[in-house]
C-alpha cells in the first residue's frame, strides 16, 4: 500500500511539472506522444485481413433483363480468375475485373472485384451457389443467396408456382415446310419465322441450316408483321428460301439457328458518386443512369423430318439426267448452208420455273459418230435459264442434217417423266472449190536433190590458224582481295542507306520517333527510381515511378503529354491484346502513385521494391508484345 501511494505521488508530481511548463512545450510533448502512437501503428498500416464476398445488384430481376454479380476480394491482389459454374435460370458472361486502392487515415487497403452479367432466362426463384475463390493459394468460399426472376416490370409481383415462363416463350424460331415428302432435286420453299414478344431485338442474322443431304438457296428480303398466337401478340420476322434435297431416304432438315442481340437493362446498378441510402438511389437517378446493354443470344428451331423419294424406274428415259420440275427446251442451228470443214453453231436453251435449281440439270449433246467433229460446249447459267453453245463441223458433204435432240425431266406434280424433242435440223454441205484447197506456195516445181558440200569451200573460216600463243597473268577480277573490296563496299552502302532512311523517318515520323525514344527514357527512369529506393526517399521514388510510366505509355501509344491517364491508355492496351494481368498492374501502379503521392502513409522498402519490380515487368512486357 505504501509503495502504491509513493508511485501515485510520483505520477502526480510529473503531471504537475508538465502543467507548469509553457504552452509551447506542452504542445511539443503532445505531438511527440502522437508520433509514438503513429509509429507503433505503422506496422499495421498494410496489414489487412483477406475477405471474399459476392453480391448481386438486385435480388429481383425482370425476365429478359440482367443484373450484375460482383465477387470482391479485399486484402490481396493475388487472386486467380473466378470460374462461374452453370447457374440455373441465368446465362452468365464475364464483364471484367476492377482494382481499388485507398489510403484513409494512414491505413492502406486494396481490393479486386470480378463483375459478371446475369441474364434472366426464365421465371422463378433461383439460387446463386457458394463460389470458390483462390487467394494467395488458399480457397475462400462466398455465401449462397437467392434471386427472383419475375415476368413483368411490376417487381412487387413474385412469380407464382406452376405459372412460370421462360425466355423461350418471348423469343423463339419456327421452321415450316410445305410438305414432308419430296423427290430428289425437287425445289421446295421453306419459311423460317422469328417470334418476339415484349423484347427489344437488334442485329438479327440470317438463319443457318444444320443437316446433311440438303443444299439451300439465297434468302429474299425478310418480311415483318404482327401476329397473335395463343392470345399473345408477337412481332414476326419471316425469312423465305428454297431447299433442294441431294440424296434419298429419311432425312432431317434443321435445326435452323440464328443469332441476335437483346437490349436489356441492368437492374439497380450501383450508381456513381453515391452509396446505398443516398439521394442517388432515387428512382429518377436510377432511370437516368440506367443504360441498356446488348445481350447476345442464339435461337434454335425444331428439326423437321423429310422423306426424299427416288425417281420411279417405270418409264424412265435413257437420256434422263436428274432434272426435276417444269421446263421448256429450245434448240437452234446455224448457218444451215456451209462448205465441208466450215463450223456450225448448235445452241440449246433450258428454261425452268422461277428459282429453279439448274445446277443439277445436265444439258443434252450430240452423240459421236453422226458425221460431225464436236468441240466442247460453252455453258451459261443465269437465274432460271441455262444455255449452251457448241461448235460442230461436218466432215463430209454427205451430211444432210443435224440429228434430233431430246431433253427429259421428271414432273413431281404429275409424278411422271416428260420429254421434249427438237429437230432434226436440215443442213446443206458443199464440197470446197479448188481455189479453196490448202496449198503451200513455192512448191509447184520439181524438187531438186541437195548438192554435196565441200569442206573448206562452202564455209569461210574466221581464222585458219591459232597464231602465236602466250600465257596470260591472273586477272584482278578473279582475286580474293577484289571480292572483299566489293563486299565491304556493298555493306557500307547498305548501312549508309539504312542510316539515311532511319534518320529521315525520325525527322518526319513523330510516332516512330516517340516509340524509339520510349525504352531509352524508361531505362533512365528505372535507374533513377532504383537510386531513390536505395536512399529511402519514398516521395521522390513514387514521383519518378509515376513520371516514368506516364512518359513511357505516352511515347509508346503517341498520346499528348497531358492526357496520359489510365482511362486513355486502357483502349490502346485492349487493341494490342495485352494480357489482363498487365492491364491490372498498370492500373495498380497508377493508383498507388496517386495515393502515396497525395496521402500520408508509411511505405516500407519491401513495398517500394514490389512497385519497382512491377513497373520493370510492365515495361519489359510491352516492349516485347507491342510493336
Amino acid at each position: 500500500m505504501f509503495i502504491k501511494e509513493e508511485a501515485m505521488r510520483g505520477l502526480f508530481s510529473k503531471i504537475g511539472r508538465i502543467m507548469r511548463l509553457s504552452f509551447l512545450k506542452q504542445l511539443k510533448i503532445i505531438f511527440l506522444g502522437l508520433g509514438i502512437l503513429l509509429i507503433a501503428g505503422a506496422g499495421r498500416c498494410f496489414a489487412q485481413d483477406i475477405s471474399v464476398s459476392a453480391e448481386v445488384s438486385s435480388r429481383q430481376i425482370v425476365l429478359g433483363d440482367s443484373a450484375q454479380l460482383s465477387i470482391t476480394v479485399s486484402g490481396s491482389q493475388d487472386v486467380e480468375p473466378v470460374q462461374l459454374p452453370p447457374i440455373d435460370g441465368f446465362e452468365a458472361s464475364f464483364l471484367g475485373p476492377s482494382t481499388r486502392v485507398s489510403i484513409v487515415n494512414g491505413q492502406y487497403s486494396s481490393s479486386k472485384t470480378f463483375t459478371y452479367s446475369l441474364f434472366a432466362l426464365k421465371e422463378g426463384t433461383f439460387e446463386i451457389p457458394a463460389l470458390n475463390v483462390i487467394v494467395s493459394g488458399q480457397t475462400y468460399t462466398t455465401e449462397p443467396f437467392s434471386v427472383a426472376v419475375v415476368g413483368s416490370a411490376d417487381r412487387s409481383a413474385a412469380p407464382l408456382p406452376g405459372q412460370s415462363t421462360s425466355l423461350k416463350d418471348k423469343i423463339f424460331l419456327v421452321l415450316e415446310v410445305p410438305k414432308r415428302e419430296i423427290y430428289l432435286n425437287e425445289r421446295f420453299n421453306v419459311k423460317i419465322s422469328l417470334f418476339v414478344s415484349g423484347l427489344s431485338v437488334q442485329d438479327v442474322q440470317y438463319p443457318q441450316f444444320d443437316g446433311v443431304g440438303f443444299s439451300d438457296g439465297e434468302y429474299g428480303q425478310p418480311r415483318q408483321y404482327q401476329q397473335i398466337v395463343n392470345g399473345i401478340s408477337y412481332q414476326v420476322v419471316e425469312f423465305m428460301t428454297d431447299i433442294y434435297p441431294t440424296r434419298t431416304g429419311a432425312l432431317q432438315l434443321g435445326p435452323v439457328k440464328t443469332t441476335c442481340n437483346i437490349l436489356v437493362g441492368r437492374a439497380n446498378r450501383a450508381m456513381p458518386f453515391g452509396s446505398r441510402g443516398s439521394i442517388f438511389d432515387d428512382d429518377f437517378f436510377n432511370s437516368f443512369f440506367d443504360r441498356q446493354e446488348k445481350q447476345p443470344i442464339t435461337l434454335e428451331s425444331e428439326a423437321v423430318a423429310i422423306n426424299v423419294l427416288d425417281f420411279p424406274k417405270e418409264g424412265k428415259p435413257e437420256n434422263f439426267s436428274g432434272a426435276v420440275g417444269k421446263f421448256d427446251f429450245n434448240v437452234s442451228v446455224g448457218p444451215q448452208e456451209v462448205k465441208e470443214g466450215d463450223p456450225i453453231t448448235l445452241r440449246m436453251t433450258v428454261i425452268g420455273e422461277k428459282k429453279q435449281n439448274l445446277t443439277a440439270v445436265q444439258m443434252p449433246s450430240l452423240a459421236p459418230g453422226t458425221g460431225f467433229k464436236l468441240y466442247d460446249p460453252q455453258i451459261l447459267e443465269k437465274d432460271n435459264i441455262k444455255k449452251t453453245e457448241q461448235v460442230i463441223i461436218p466432215q463430209s458433204d454427205t451430211v444432210k442434217e443435224v440429228p434430233a435432240i431430246t431433253f427429259s425431266y421428271f414432273d413431281p406434280q404429275l409424278k411422271k417423266y416428260q420429254t421434249i424433242t427438237q429437230g432434226p435440223f436440215p443442213i446443206k454441205v458443199a464440197k470446197p472449190e479448188k481455189s479453196d484447197e490448202f496449198k503451200v506456195i513455192g512448191l509447184e516445181g520439181a524438187v531438186r536433190p541437195p548438192e554435196p558440200e565441200t569442206l573448206g569451200q562452202d564455209i569461210i573460216f574466221i581464222k585458219r590458224a591459232p597464231g602465236r600463243l602466250k600465257p596470260l597473268g591472273q586477272a584482278l577480277t578473279k582475286s580474293f582481295v577484289f571480292f572483299c573490296i566489293i563486299f565491304l563496299a556493298a555493306v557500307l552502302w547498305v548501312a549508309a542507306f539504312i542510316h539515311y532512311k532511319r534518320t529521315a523517318r525520325i525527322r518526319t515520323d513523330s510516332v516512330y520517333a516517340r516509340r524509339l525514344q520510349a525504352p531509352r527514357q524508361a531505362r533512365q527512369g528505372l535507374a533513377l527510381a532504383q537510386k531513390l529506393m536505395a536512399s529511402g526517399k519514398k516521395e521522390m521514388f513514387y514521383d519518378v515511378v509515376f513520371k516514368t510510366i506516364q512518359q513511357y505509355l505516352g511515347n509508346k501509344f503517341h498520346l499528348p503529354s497531358g492526357a496520359v491517364t489510365f482511362e486513355a491508355v486502357r483502349g490502346h492496351l485492349q487493341k494490342n491484346n495485352i494480357e489482363q494481368r498487365i492491364v491490372d498492374d498498370i492500373a495498380l501502379t497508377y493508383s498507388e502513385c496517386d495515393m502515396i503521392r497525395y496521402a500520408s502513409a508509411d511505405i516500407s522498402p519491401e513495398n517500394m521494391d514490389v512497385t519497382y519490380q512491377r513497373l520493370a515487368h510492365v515495361i519489359d512486357h510491352l516492349e516485347r508484345f507491342v510493336k
